[in-house]
């Protein structure tokens, strides 16, 4: 739509000193006489444009122009723009975009007083493909049709009314009414493939039904009273998980008693540690990864 194209025209002026016409048009993928007469439109609105010609010529604003009409603070732009920074984290799309925006409205610096990568070694870029596709079935009520591989590594087709995507975690999730279970279900976005746009559903979604199935999935699991002892070379590990009041020194060995909640995690955590670590009680959990352990085993001999 030309107003889209306007509104971005003006903010890549807004951040750039001068852009030059024909790269306005190959941007978006229209004449340069298009783009003339779009820089027209904007004069005619207000908007101080200059154009200079030669070959360091140019279309640029004249200094000092702000849209900025909107009162707020310093300290709230601050809080806005760590706030987009964060969720540029969650690898969403459009964030980047919306970023420029609010760095050219509010004429703000980024400051990058905080580092956050959440970056999967070796993801593949085709992933966020998904998101752009869970947008349009969402905002449109559209089924999507897809294979699921589920934390059992049972696969299935299952055809979803998405409804909403959930950061949580840090994974996304997709949230929707499952037509295979009849029943609203959570599933993992990249455990989806072969995803496909299908029918139309018609919106009969209750944002309570949401809230509801969110309470119940963050429900904290059942504690397990844990005494464990690990190798002093892994103390390093254990700070990132337990406060430092608990981490006891015996005899050259660090001994944990606490409760931890009895997740697939626990099991994974303590698989990580592989011989730096020996569980004392309780002896259920002492069982249980001894036999994971002799069947990984079992893989190598």
């Amino acid at each position: 739509m030309k107003i889209d194209r306007l509104l971005e025209i003006l903010i890549l002026l807004m951040n750039r000193k001068q852009v030059q016409a024909k790269d306005l048009a190959t941007n978006f993928t229209v004449s340069v006489r298009t783009i003339y007469r779009d820089i027209e439109t904007l004069s005619l609105a207000g908007i101080p444009i200059e154009m200079t010609r030669g070959r360091s010529g140019g279309i640029r604003l004249m200094h000092g122009f702000s849209l900025s009409r909107i009162p707020i603070t310093t300290k709230e732009k601050d809080v806005l723009q760590v706030a987009l920074q964060n969720l540029s984290t969650t690898n969403f799309p459009e964030v980047a975009l919306l970023m420029e925006k609010f760095q050219a409205l509010w004429d703000a610096v980024e400051k990058d007083w905080i580092v956050i990568d959440p970056a999967e070694y070796g993801a593949p870029p085709e992933r966020n493909e998904i998101f752009a596709m869970m947008k349009q079935c969402i905002l449109e009520n559209r089924k999507v049709s897809f294979i699921y591989y589920n934390s059992n590594r049972q696969k299935t087709r299952r055809e979803v009314a998405p409804l909403k995507l959930w950061y949580r975690g840090n994974a996304w999730y997709l949230w929707g009414y499952c037509y295979l279970r009849k029943a609203y279900r959570l599933f993992h976005v990249h455990r989806m493939v072969d995803a496909v746009i299908t029918d139309y559903f018609p919106p009969s979604f209750e944002e309570s039904v949401f809230e509801a199935f969110r309470q119940q999935a963050v429900t904290p699991a059942p504690k397990l009273a844990v005494h464990i002892v690990f190798e002093a070379s892994v103390y390093y590990r254990l700070l990132a998980i337990f406060p430092a009041e608990i981490l006891r020194i015996v005899s050259d060995r660090i001994e944990v008693k606490t409760e931890i909640p009895k997740t697939d995690w626990l099991y994974s955590f303590l698989l990580s540690f592989g011989s730096d670590v020996q569980i004392i009680a309780p002896e259920s959990l002492r069982l249980e990864i001894r036999a994971s352990l002799q069947k990984a085993v079992k893989n190598y001999e």
